[in-house]
């Protein structure tokens, strides 16, 4: 998964006044989805279903989507996939839906999913009737991200979900040069950081504005709402009584913030609006940078290939207690146009059956698209050509992946027993119903966005502006906000203990 948290952060800024059409037809450039049939597999006629996806189409895609969907119809679903790509994806997902056009299957993310489905971008899903190996194979809480209002629209991947997004990619090559033991902690992150930029006068310590990564350390909540730090709201998993609280004048917020400006002042965070800082840690120029359980993983070929010798480690910073607060970011979902969830259900249940299975529908055909090093991924020597680069962050199954040749067996290991001491919170799939404050959650979101990236760059002081920000988060209606995500949370835990 890119290090954009595959997330709306801008969340479909076209507002959606054109009426949305459930199971249209439509002409032209849309794509027909097939006939209707009663079942899974079960029709006569060929089953033709269009996956809508972010990216543009790799060299290798059209033969291994002959692989795949020749393997289909051998394992009993008369259907036949096709990938349809879209630039600025939830915004013109949304419109294509909205106008007619068809696709039924869709990369969905936990950021958006319930404002799309309350503008019927998506449909409820059955998974008692063709999802029997979804429903076996993982946790009852990771099908939870995937529900609104208690039904399901979308299939989350299943991954490690312990502060997944609370975490550094840093250079293990470099830390074992200047002899700091692994990172648990923020004293050693320092350490870290002060011996790159004495003996790495090229390299940045540190890029970025996300402030995540400290919150295990200061602010190990729940949050209910937002995204990518900004988060108005939490709630404490400590506290029996599940009170929501406002986030931006707490002493954690304050304390995360203050370290990010220490950092600045110190010479150690580097932040430059027109540098890549993904770009830069992958081209050996910066020493650490945010990113997701899963993201060291993903960028270990493209940092081993610039850099002879470098090592990408995910660095955690230990907090007293670890949580699972949510269940899902990145999911596959069935569109409102489609007239065949039930068969795009069955092609989700088939890609996670088994191993074969995952394989081909994510890496392609084994020998054409990749070759195998012992249990791992291996594209070095395939040709341009048959280079086959599909999305597989958005349906990882930690139980199939495959990770390259050049991320660490142990490392690999780590991540497999990651959630295993951690405990499932309560909030585990709650989804905020936003349609009684939506406006007033668009006005905060707003206010937002001029504060907290420049408190996480480093470049605000924080008692400067708490006063002034507080002050218009409380007038767009934070203790509105607050007071409707507190019904919503006792009333979604007290259904749950039943």
């Amino acid at each position: 998964m890119k290090n954009i948290r595959k997330t709306a952060v801008a969340l479909l800024a076209v507002p959606l006044s054109v009426a949305l059409f459930t199971g249209c037809t439509s002409s032209g450039d849309k794509q027909a989805s097939g006939s209707e049939s009663p079942g899974a597999g079960k029709s006569k006629e060929m089953v033709k279903l269009t996956a809508a996806f972010p990216g543009q189409e790799s060299p290798g895609q059209k033969a291994a989507l002959q692989a795949i969907n020749k393997k289909l119809q051998a394992d009993g679903l008369n259907v036949e996939v096709d990938f349809k790509y879209l630039d600025d994806y939830f915004n013109k997902l949304a419109l294509n839906v909205a106008g007619g056009t068809v696709y039924d299957l869709a990369w969905a993310h936990s950021s958006t999913l319930s404002d799309l489905v309350a503008k019927k971008v998506y449909q409820p899903i059955d998974l008692q009737k063709n999802g029997a190996d979804l429903i076996k194979n993982g946790p009852d809480y990771v099908l939870k991200g995937g529900q609104i209002q208690g039904k399901q629209y979308a299939v989350p991947r299943a991954i490690p979900m312990t502060g997944f997004n609370n975490v550094y990619n840093i250079r293990g090559d470099l830390r074992e040069k200047y002899g700091i033991p692994k990172i648990t902690t923020e004293e050693g992150l320092e350490q870290y950081f002060a011996a790159i930029k004495k003996n790495e006068p090229n390299m940045h310590p540190i890029v970025g504005d996300n402030i995540q990564e400290l919150f295990p350390v200061y602010a190990n909540y729940y949050f209910p709402i937002g995204d990518g730090g900004q988060y108005p709201l939490y709630i404490d998993p400590a506290d029996s009584t599940h009170t929501v609280k406002s986030f931006l004048d707490s002493p954690a917020f304050a304390q995360v913030v203050a370290k990010k400006k220490e950092w600045k002042d110190k010479g150690l965070l580097f932040n430059d609006p027109n540098f890549d800082g993904e770009g830069g840690f992958d081209n050996g120029k910066v020493a650490a940078i945010a990113a997701n359980i899963f993201r060291a993983s993903e960028r270990v070929d493209a940092l081993t290939g610039n850099v002879k010798g470098a090592k990408v480690e995910t660095v955690y910073l230990e907090p007293q207690k670890r949580y699972i607060f949510s269940a899902g970011d990145n999911m596959l979902a069935v569109p409102s146009t489609s007239k065949h969830a039930d068969e795009a259900v069955a092609l989700i249940n088939w890609i996670k059956k088994d191993q074969a299975n995952y394989d081909l529908w994510s890496y392609g055909v084994e020998g054409v698209n990749y070759k195998l090093a012992g249990n791992a991924v291996d594209t070095s020597g395939i040709p341009d050509a048959n280079k086959y680069n599909t999305n597989v962050w958005m349906w990882n199954d930690l139980r199939l992946a495959r990770f390259s040749t050049n991320y660490p067996k142990e490392d690999i290991e780590a991540l497999k027993k990651w959630d295993s001491k951690s405990e499932v919170t309560p909030f585990v799939g709650f989804t905020l119903d936003q349609s009684k404050i939506k406006s007033q959650i668009s006005n905060i979101q707003a206010i937002m966005g001029e504060y907290i990236p420049n408190l996480g760059m480093g470049v605000t002081d924080y008692n400067s502006v708490k006063d002034q920000m507080m002050k218009k988060l409380n007038a767009a209606g934070l203790q509105d906000v607050m007071k409707e995500v507190q019904s919503q949370i006792n009333a979604y835990v007290s259904q749950n203990k039943k």
